[in-house]
């Protein structure tokens, strides 16, 4: 008898460490739109020092991670999604413009089924045409892109910028 309740309880004891093991994994589980989990794309610009109420170009840093190419702004296929820059006017600093770097060439298969293809990898500068008010502002908005390695693309994200300003 005593062993058979010993029994039971190894049987209970291995039911509950599995339920736990099987629970743990469902949480793993998911439906519908799941965020990255790396963004791929960092901002490395993080403040600029212009000429207060003087028409100006500065220039933003971003770094694509290694391993992973986005589209330029112009890519060769329309059907492609372009990186673009998004940037606020007002809180002191009045975006007039954004100039985009060149891409570079990326060829994306072998072969007969190679496509050739418009991006930028590594680091990239955006030009920003803007007028900054004296005195310490912020420069905010939205870089929208899609990350893809050499076997597929990420859902596109939108990386947010947020740059100080100080007018001198």
């Amino acid at each position: 008898m005593k062993g058979q309740v010993l029994g039971f309880r190894f049987q209970v004891l291995g039911m509950a460490v599995l339920a736990l093991v099987v629970g743990a994994s469902a949480q793993d589980i998911s439906f519908g739109d799941v965020p990255a989990k790396k963004a791929h794309v960092v901002l490395l610009s993080d403040g600029v020092d212009v000429a207060a109420g003087k028409a100006q170009v500065v220039e933003l840093r971003f770094r694509v991670e290694p391993g992973f190419h986005i589209n330029s702004h112009a890519p060769k296929d329309p059907l492609l999604i372009a990186t673009a820059l998004k940037l606020d006017t007002g809180h002191g600093v009045d975006v007039q413009g954004v100039d985009y770097p060149k891409g570079s060439a990326f060829q994306l298969g072998q072969g007969k089924d190679a496509q050739m293809l418009d991006v930028y990898q590594g680091e990239f500068r955006v030009r920003v045409r803007m007028i900054a008010d004296a005195g310490n502002s912020t420069m905010t908005g939205m870089l929208r892109y899609q990350a893809c390695d050499d076997a597929a693309c990420f859902p596109p994200k939108n990386l947010v910028v947020k740059v100080a300003v100080t007018g001198k």
